[in-house]
């Protein structure tokens, strides 16, 4: 029995000089004092050894096996130390290097756009809203004064998911969901993205963006309606813009407006971007009707308000004399890396 612990202990000395990573030291532990080990074979011959020298066999093989494990978990505490400083070493960072840095990338110009926009907007008193892109047909229509057999209907070609659930056609829907919860008076704007089926075409893509912004007080004019628009317009476009206010339609506004831009591309001369027309129809507005405010609990009687509405991809087409809306949407790196 003697001899047998000193072969093991022989091995396990020559086998540990051999092991280069720590994770085999452990397939050495479990070789000689796992469940099936050396060591532990060695145990079960106790029955069989004589009562008298049980004593100082079983001590012979408890010190043995501190030897091994003593052995086995100096040369696993090295490796894992040598391992460690070795990973240390292939991961750190010489914050000293002079390296190029990666490429930085680029807002899309609607998100510029929309940042100069919300700026001038909040310097005028107007606080964001937001509003969800899968609406109810209630707040998408009929609170603003578009009921189900409602004409004005064809007017849009929308995207429905069930009869009373559909993709906004328009940011519009934020406005009945602002007089539900704010209580007048207040100025509000929104942001985001519209869904219509449209022919994608030089101005025209099925999913744009518009911005949507209402004002509610005592005593609110279609004077303060022009004069506020006036106001956006120049110092979004800049004071050299042409612009030119025409009565419209729109049923949730009475009276209504439409307001044009000169075509900065071709200066008013007519080309692609502009469809021939020399001007952008860039935005509609109107006093909101009566009826819109009583659907949403105000009293038509107390208060008056305007609202208006940014087709507003077509201020940066504009703005950066883009001549078709749609590689604004392409995923074309090269025409973001224009606006760095």
């Amino acid at each position: 029995m003697k001899e047998k612990i000193e072969e093991i202990i022989s091995y396990v000395k020559e086998k540990i000089e051999t092991i280069e990573k720590s994770s085999d030291c452990q397939n050495l532990r479990i070789e000689t004092l796992g469940k099936n080990g050396k060591i532990t074979e060695l145990f079960r011959f106790m029955k069989e050894v004589p009562a008298n020298e049980k004593q100082a066999l079983g001590q012979l093989l408890n010190t043995a096996k501190q030897q091994v494990e003593s052995i086995i978990s100096a040369k696993e505490t090295f490796l894992q130390s040598k391992e460690l400083e070795e990973k240390l070493m292939s991961e750190k960072i010489d914050v000293t290097l002079d390296l190029n840095p990666d490429e930085v990338g680029a807002l899309h110009p609607v998100t510029i756009d929309f940042m100069r926009m919300a700026e001038i907007l909040t310097g005028m008193g107007f606080s964001q809203i937001d509003g969800p892109e899968i609406e109810y047909d209630k707040y998408n229509f009929e609170l603003v004064n578009i009921p189900a057999d409602s004409p004005s209907r064809d007017m849009q070609d929308s995207l429905y998911i069930t009869n009373s659930i559909l993709l906004r056609t328009q940011t519009s829907n934020t406005q009945p969901r602002a007089m539900e919860k704010i209580k007048p008076p207040f100025k509000v704007f929104s942001f985001g993205r519209v869904f219509r089926k449209d022919d994608i075409d030089a101005t025209h893509t099925p999913a744009f963006h518009q911005l949507e912004g209402i004002y509610i007080d005592k005593k609110v004019s279609l004077a303060d309606l022009k004069h506020d628009l006036s106001l956006i317009l120049k110092k979004y476009l800049g004071e050299s813009t042409k612009t030119k206010f025409r009565a419209s339609y729109f049923p949730f506004t009475e009276p209504s407006v439409e307001v044009d831009a000169e075509c900065n591309v071709c200066k008013g001369k007519g080309c692609a971007a502009c469809n021939g027309a020399g001007q952008y129809e860039i935005l509609g507005a109107g006093m909101i009707h009566p009826h819109v405010l009583e659907l949403n609990g105000i009293d038509p009687n107390e208060y008056s308000g305007y609202a208006f509405g940014f087709g507003f991809d077509r201020f940066p087409k504009m703005r950066y004399k883009i001549p078709n809306a749609k590689v604004m949407f392409e995923n074309d790196v090269r025409f973001i890396r224009q606006f760095k």
